[in-house]
């Protein structure tokens, strides 16, 4: 699932490309086939003719991350969120509709196996089409009044973020809202850190020497702060590499991320850890539901 620095690439991306736009049209076939069509989101048919509505004609002033959401601030106080999900990336090019199904007119890297799974549509007063590709059809996208966000159902208890709003005395503030439960599955926990999942909490966690399975009281000021300064690194480091493209993940312009190649423990099992002199090996467990990737020897 795209985390933290994907989302923040795509945002950066649709930033580039998005604003002054006006949505001529929107189109998606999320509602067919669909078993999960709660009423505020584009799977429930309904809801997509009032999206529909609503959006069209509209120009696009923005884009912001929010967590794992991607928000998209629209002319008229609109703004559609968008939760990639599993499989989800947004894909920005040119784009033509042929029976059923939209495909990539420019050669290249939209032409990408993973990027042809496209379920959702906005076309642009420019020409362009902004497609979203999401091959399990896992993706949520809705609609609300800009000025409700704070009070709005994916976004009220959202924790605070770690490259804006996040200190080491903030961190152990949130932290201790969940002294019993073990770090692994409290990182990912979005209402006391927003943005970080399995890929980024397990690379955290090896880089601050904190085992995953540690519980929340355990954990000293000194670990804590560990913790702090390697989520900053990671986090940073994932942005700067434009994301993990290990699955399905791209950007907007259908390129993969590079911070798979930097992986440090998730999905390395049984590799050889890289930390200087250790020389353990790297083990897969879930946890929580999840599979967590650490190192027995110098995570404690």
């Amino acid at each position: 699932m795209p985390e933290l620095p994907e989302v923040t690439t795509t945002v950066k991306g649709l930033n580039q490309v998005l604003p002054h736009l006006i949505i001529a049209d929107v189109w998606s076939d999320y509602h067919v086939g669909t078993k999960n069509k709660s009423p505020e989101v584009i799977k429930n048919e309904k809801f997509l003719e009032y999206f529909k509505k609503e959006v069209i004609g509209k120009t696009v002033l923005s884009a912001e991350r929010r967590a794992k959401n991607i928000l998209i601030h629209l002319s008229g106080e609109k703004t559609i969120l968008i939760h990639m999900k599993m499989t989800g990336h947004l894909l920005f090019g040119n784009y033509s509709f042929t029976g059923s199904k939209w495909t990539a007119t420019d050669t290249g890297l939209l032409q990408d196996p993973f990027n042809q799974f496209i379920h959702f549509t906005l076309s642009l007063s420019n020409g362009k089409t902004l497609a979203f590709s999401d091959m399990r059809k896992f993706a949520k996208v809705t609609l609300f009044e800009t000025n409700t966000r704070d009070s709005h159902i994916d976004l009220k208890n959202l924790g605070p973020e770690p490259l804006s709003h996040l200190t080491k005395e903030t961190l152990t503030q949130q932290l201790s809202k969940k002294p019993r439960g073990v770090i692994k599955s409290v990182l990912m926990d979005q209402t006391v850190v927003a943005g970080v999942g399995n890929i980024y909490s397990d690379e955290i966690l090896w880089l601050s020497g904190i085992h995953p399975e540690r519980k929340v009281e355990s954990l000293s000021t000194n670990e804590v702060g560990k913790i702090f300064d390697s989520m900053i690194e990671v986090l940073n480091t994932g942005i700067e590499l434009g994301g993990d493209s290990m699955s399905d993940y791209r950007n907007i312009y259908g390129e993969r991320g590079g911070f798979q190649n930097s992986h440090k423990a998730y999905r390395r099992t049984k590799q050889i850890c890289q930390k200087k002199g250790c020389g353990g090996v790297i083990t897969r467990k879930v946890i929580g539901g999840r599979s967590a990737h650490f190192c027995n020897i110098h995570q404690k």
